[in-house]
């Protein structure tokens, strides 16, 4: 397995999206804090199938396909998002699946047609969603469909929000058994940044589905 040192200097070294989107909110997780998270869920995913919603330039799903996730799905509904993402794991010769879609008009039967036989492992949802900044309620929207979809979720969000977030999680059925603090380094992305590099305080949640709404497989 890989040491989490080198794991974070893999991802650090794939190619960032060369044209981020402000009303997407996307930035790019720095492998220190992707590293952390992955250690985190290995548990979970190892063997099973890792899901990235909304994932960029694919360092979740790649991260998760090199520390032995049997399937490793990446999903975004930017075009350049994903092209970027399909060569980030060429480049590192990790076996992941893309596909450019709105999360909205995915659920648990697209899912199961595209891993076939490997539809009875569990699913596990790692990801980073927006923080709702640009659009109201867009976090919301992510944990929505994580908990339709997925057996265990982790997700990020934005410390301040955290009560908020772990009201709703509770309310549609999802039991957070995890949490942890970490900061998330942002570089100037935007033409309004000021500053090289802006840390922001997040929650990382584990999350278990026990929801009755949720689709059997």
């Amino acid at each position: 397995m890989l040491k989490r040192k080198h794991l974070e200097m893999i991802l650090d070294s794939l190619k960032r999206h060369p044209n981020p989107k402000i009303e997407l909110e996307q930035y790019t997780i720095d492998g220190k804090l992707a590293g952390d998270i992955l250690y985190f869920a290995i548990n979970d995913f190892y063997g099973n199938v890792v899901i990235d919603l909304g994932c960029g330039t694919g360092k979740l799903a790649i991260g998760s396909k090199l520390l032995g996730a049997k399937r490793a799905i990446g999903i975004d509904i930017d075009k350049e998002s994903i092209k970027v993402a399909k060569e980030n794991a060429k480049k590192v010769n990790a076996d992941v699946e893309f596909y450019c879609k709105d999360i909205r008009e995915i659920d648990r039967q697209f899912i199961n047609e595209k891993l076939k036989e490997d539809k009875y492992l569990k699913k596990i949802i790692i990801q980073n969603p927006p923080f709702g900044a640009q659009k109201k309620q867009a976090d919301r929207i992510f944990v929505d469909k994580a908990l339709e979809i997925g057996d265990v979720v982790y997700t990020i969000h934005n410390k301040p929000t955290k009560n908020f977030i772990k009201n709703y999680i509770e309310s549609k059925g999802g039991e957070i058994t995890h949490e942890y603090e970490a900061s998330f380094k942002i570089p100037a992305t935007y033409s309004f940044h000021k500053k090289k590099v802006v840390n922001i305080p997040v929650i990382i949640f584990r999350i278990e589905n026990k929801s009755k709404n949720k689709d059997n497989d």
